[in-house]
């Protein structure tokens, strides 16, 4: 399997990964805010928020365990955790516990999740989607902070912090956009790309807005290198929520994001396995935010084509850091859909 983050050989993988972690508890306790993102109400204590709900993730857990993106990436076990129990997966701190409560209950419910989805329902899927991106951008500030000023890391620090501020500022609005749809339980705004109950469980969890840069056919969606504070990305959510003996699996956008209607013909167009096919592979490609059955651990370490995706960045091997060590990225060839096992399918159900 191919690993990320490398350390010479003799080198202390303990204190490296003590080194590590020290770092991310500081940013992000640096990162937390003083304010419930959501209700406004001053929070001393944050709740431990799960950006794909429990009762999706406690179907595919082995003994409790499941298996993190960190995993397919190909992270140095010794250094980077890529397993944890359900209730310390996929958690941040941003809001209060009363929101929590409260806010995602249409969703995250077993009753509810099984059936057609209202926009309230959507409505909050996103929310939650932009309260974890805002949360995780939080964090890389601050870690960025920390770095530069320890090891003075960035030789371009101002324009990066620039850009992930413009980011944040981004999330923001639309976590407040999608809020404002479920706080008024306004309908008629999402388009639905697809949406189906599986008659099975599928051995991946996750949910995730993503920005998708191109079609099916190639043609360009978002264009994410254009840094114009007046140009807005526009997201497409994903969830795939396995429950108590099936799988919920959605795709959708606010239709005022008008640049994924081509997109939505071509979902239209093909059978219900090429846009299963189509969504697994837009999970490994363009999030993070993704857990794994440990029953399929096996097919995880031992498929190169899927690693390497997981490690891409718009195309580029080695989450985009090229270098002489991969020729600047000259040679590589993104992978395919076709290369990589579909684990929404039926024969990969746990």
């Amino acid at each position: 399997m191919a690993k990320m983050m490398e350390v010479p050989e003799g080198t202390d993988k303990v204190d490296v990964r003590k080194r590590i972690n020290k770092m991310l508890s500081t940013a992000r306790r640096n990162a937390k805010p003083t304010v419930c993102a959501l209700c406004g109400k001053t929070v001393t204590s944050f709740c431990n928020s799960h950006s794909v709900p429990q009762m999706a993730l406690k179907p595919i857990a082995d003994n409790g365990i499941i298996l993190h993106a960190s995993a397919t990436i190909g992270f140095d076990k010794e250094i980077i955790d890529i397993e944890n129990g359900v209730k310390k997966s996929g958690t941040f701190n941003y809001i209060c516990n009363d929101c929590d409560n409260s806010f995602f209950q249409d969703y995250e419910n077993l009753d509810n999740i099984v059936q057609h989805p209202t926009d309230k329902m959507l409505a909050e899927i996103a929310v939650k989607n932009f309260l974890l991106q805002l949360s995780k951008r939080s964090v890389e500030m601050e870690l960025w902070n920390i770095m530069q000023q320890d090891f003075n890391t960035f030789e371009n620090f101002e324009e990066g912090m620039d850009i992930k501020k413009m980011d944040f500022s981004e999330y923001e609005s639309e976590m407040l956009f999608h809020k404002n749809i479920a706080d008024k339980n306004e309908s008629g705004g999402y388009q639905i790309l697809f949406w189906k109950v599986l008659p099975y469980v599928v051995p991946i969890a996750m949910q995730s807005a993503i920005t998708v840069t191109k079609d099916m056919e190639g043609n360009e969606i978002n264009n994410i290198y254009n840094m114009d504070a007046s140009v807005k990305m526009q997201y497409l959510h994903l969830a795939i929520l396995p429950v108590e003996g099936s799988s919920v699996v959605i795709a959708f956008y606010h239709k005022r994001d008008k640049l994924y209607r081509r997109l939505r013909h071509q979902i239209n167009s093909i059978s219900e396995n090429e846009v299963l096919k189509y969504i697994n592979y837009l999970v490994f490609k363009y999030t993070e935010n993704y857990y794994i059955s440990k029953k399929i651990e096996s097919e995880i370490y031992a498929n190169e084509s899927l690693q390497r995706l997981a490690q891409e960045n718009d195309g580029n091997p080695n989450l985009g850091m090229l270098g002489v060590d991969n020729f600047w990225g000259l040679n590589y060839k993104p992978v395919d859909k076709n290369e990589i096992p579909n684990f929404l399918e039926k024969e990969w159900a746990v």
